[in-house]
């Protein structure tokens, strides 16, 4: 018999009355992270085997998103105190020996004309562009060539949100991928591949219950199983055409 579902609000009802999940039998924590707020928070934690894990699995996303050892990869990630940030994309761009390059939250103008002069700077070969902060970032490049940038990594946390579309002015031509993270119960999960459609992370478990995602993640020291994401998918009958392994998913 299948184990019930486990979901958000589980979660933050077994934090108010345990603590921190990382913290049940498991190793004490070595880094936080939260998500949600006010009567939502949730604080995750990680123990060192935890963040190891997340690391190589990310490692593994990473690399067949086109990340690739000697790249310059910049983010517009929030830091330490959000999952995922630019602090665990940090990590992973280390471990594939690439050079890790935070814009900083592009929260304004000013920040977004801050980030684009580091960009011409740096000339990133990769950038990893958050939702939350694309737009703004996207709105005013200054219109030059940028045949250094060779490719978009979209961040998507949750259900798929209205995406801002590159402006000629950025002089952008490069591939564009998604990255699919579940902070709840892995930052990666999954990664989209030409065709649109995304291959799950040998580390996670996925299955559909009632038209969205349920993932178990494989290896964690703090287990969490089948926990319903509220994303919306369904598992893609057949291999893809791209070729690449794993099971596959078309999200909503």
């Amino acid at each position: 018999m299948s184990r019930p579902l486990t979901r958000r609000a589980d979660l933050v009802r077994d934090q108010l009355a345990h603590g921190m999940r990382a913290q049940r039998g498991a190793a004490a924590p070595v880094r936080l992270g939260v998500s949600g707020s006010g009567a939502d928070l949730l604080v995750l934690a990680w123990s060192a085997a935890d963040l190891a894990r997340e690391r190589a699995a990310g490692t593994r996303l990473l690399g067949k998103l086109g990340v690739a050892p000697g790249m310059r990869v910049a983010n517009t990630l929030p830091g330490a105190l959000a999952t995922p940030g630019s602090l665990l994309l940090g990590d992973v761009v280390e471990e594939l020996g690439a050079l890790d390059v935070p814009l900083g939250v592009i929260d304004g103008a000013g920040a977004a004309r801050d980030a684009w002069e580091l960009v011409d700077r740096v000339t990133p070969d990769a950038v990893v562009l958050a939702d939350s902060s694309a737009t703004t970032f996207l709105a005013a490049p200054p219109p030059v060539d940028r045949p250094w940038w060779r490719g978009i990594v979209w961040l998507r946390v949750g259900a798929r949100t209205a995406r801002p579309s590159v402006p000629p002015a950025a002089g952008f031509s490069g591939w564009q991928r998604e990255w699919l993270a579940v902070p709840e119960a892995t930052s990666f999960v999954a990664g989209s591949c030409l065709g649109g459609r995304f291959h799950v992370d040998e580390g996670v478990v996925a299955e559909i219950a009632d038209g969205t995602l349920v993932l178990t993640p494989l290896g964690l020291e703090a287990s969490l199983q089948r926990y319903a994401s509220e994303v919306p998918a369904r598992i893609s009958p057949g291999p893809c055409p791209c070729g690449g392994g794993g099971p596959v998913l078309e999200v909503g």
